[in-house]
């Protein structure tokens, strides 16, 4: 059995600057890594890290996908924490929660294919 989970979100600090980051565990291992400032991929998984490897090179051929999760990383997520501490009463997380599923979703499923196709070949970590 393995265990694929995904961290996602952002954190909005007192004197207003903000910590964006997406997070991927393999079997509770650090696996892979969004780094937000140039919208890349980077492997976390120690030792021997074909998997990690192939699943990095995998992502980066979607650099439309990269874009978006870093926009929405960096600016949506952001922006809703700022209008929920405001207290507008605001929801603009409604407007963007279609976008905010389709990208967990899609990324999900991508790193499940890119570990299944993996390991489906004979690889091994």
């Amino acid at each position: 059995t393995q265990s694929l989970c995904c961290r996602l979100g952002c954190r909005l600090f007192p004197d207003g600057t903000a910590h964006s980051f997406y997070e991927v565990t393999l079997n509770g291992t650090a696996f892979l890594s969004f780094h937000v400032p140039n919208a890349t991929w980077e492997r976390r998984w120690p030792g021997g890290d074909a998997v990690a490897a192939y699943a990095e090179g995998e992502l980066m051929k979607y650099p439309t996908t990269t874009r978006d999760l870093q926009h929405f990383l960096n600016t949506t997520c952001v922006d809703i924490l700022r209008a929920q501490s405001a207290g507008t009463g605001k929801r603009s997380s409604r407007s963007h929660a279609p976008l905010v599923l389709g990208l967990i979703l899609g990324t999900i499923a991508l790193l499940g294919t890119v570990v299944g196709i993996f390991l489906c070949t004979g690889g091994s970590c």
